[in-house]
This record gives C-alpha cells, sequence and structure tokens, in this order.
C-alpha cells in the first residue's frame, strides 16, 4: 500500500478520498438497464459497488490511524457530498444532474458511446454551470466546485477541515 509507505516515511499530513456514487454517471446510466437503479435514480449495482469499496476504505483508514498516531489521515467522504446533490440539484444550482453537457445523443443523458465529447457528433451546451456531469465520465467546473465547497467547510471531510487548521496553528 503506498499510503503506508508514505506514512512509513514520515508524512504527517494525508487527505484521502472515498469514491462517488459511479452509478450517477452518463456512462453507467446508458450501459445499464432500466431497471438497475437506486433511490437517486442511479445505476443500482454500480453504486453498490462504489459505496462497498469505500466502506473497506474508510476501516484500512481506521486502521492507519491507530497505526501512525501522529498522522492525520483526512477522508473526504466523496460518496455522501455528491449523494446530497443528488438528492436536491437545484439547491445547489443545477438543472441538468444526469446528462452530460459535452456529448451527442440529447436526453435523457447525452451521451453515445462512440460519440463523446470531443468527436466531430458532440457538442458542448451553453451553460455548463447547471450540469454536474461534463462529458458522461467527469465532472463540471461547477459540480467540483460544489464538492470542494462541501469538503472544505462542511461536514463531508473527516476529521473537518477547520479542526485541521486549528491543529496545525498549535503546533
Amino acid at each position: 500500500m503506498k499510503l503506508q509507505a508514505l506514512l512509513k516515511k514520515g508524512v504527517k499530513h494525508v487527505v484521502v478520498q472515498g469514491l462517488p456514487p459511479t452509478g450517477c454517471l452518463p456512462l453507467a446510466m446508458v450501459l445499464a438497464s432500466e431497471d438497475d437503479r437506486d433511490d437517486l435514480g442511479c445505476v443500482k449495482s454500480a453504486n453498490n459497488q462504489s459505496y462497498t469499496h469505500n466502506v473497506v476504505y474508510q476501516k484500512t483508514v481506521q486502521d492507519l490511524r491507530k497505526q501512525f498516531p501522529d498522522a492525520v489521515i483526512t477522508y473526504l467522504d466523496y460518496w455522501n457530498a455528491y449523494a446530497t446533490v443528488m438528492k436536491n440539484p437545484k439547491k445547489y444550482g443545477f438543472e441538468e444532474p444526469f446528462m452530460a453537457c459535452c456529448g451527442s445523443g440529447g436526453p435523457p443523458y447525452n451521451f453515445e458511446v462512440f460519440s463523446t465529447c470531443g468527436t466531430s457528433h458532440a457538442s458542448a451546451c451553453s451553460n455548463p454551470s447547471q450540469y454536474i456531469n461534463w462529458d458522461g465520465v467527469h465532472l463540471t467546473e461547477a459540480m467540483y466546485k460544489a464538492l470542494s465547497h462541501m469538503f472544505l467547510s462542511g461536514t463531508f471531510s473527516h476529521p473537518p477541515f477547520g479542526s485541521l487548521m486549528d491543529r496545525k496553528q498549535h503546533v
């Protein structure tokens, strides 16, 4: 494990992140059957895999915190931050939670596997800040901004960044 190797070398502050609900990406939505959906409206089987990965990963982070008590390992809860946006996208300024801004094919996902963003058949939307997804796989700048704000000033960072800054100032 590379993280463990860094900690053994004396790294004192590390930030790691979990996986987002990968079943919410237009790529996953296009490839999965319509009956494979969860309460977010995303691909249930893909989200189950991401969620299970995060549970195991958080256990690993806890174990590393015990093994290296002088280090601060911050876990960014990408899953729950992203899910929070998906549960109420309009609150965060998003009109299109599932459709790619840059792509082809139109609604509901604007994503075609062989005509992705950058190909001659694809085009970009005029208002990317209203979209969560840029190209079917990557998020828009607006979504990254929302998530970053949630990590830096919200409750989706464990421990919270504010406590890390306080600790750093007293060292």
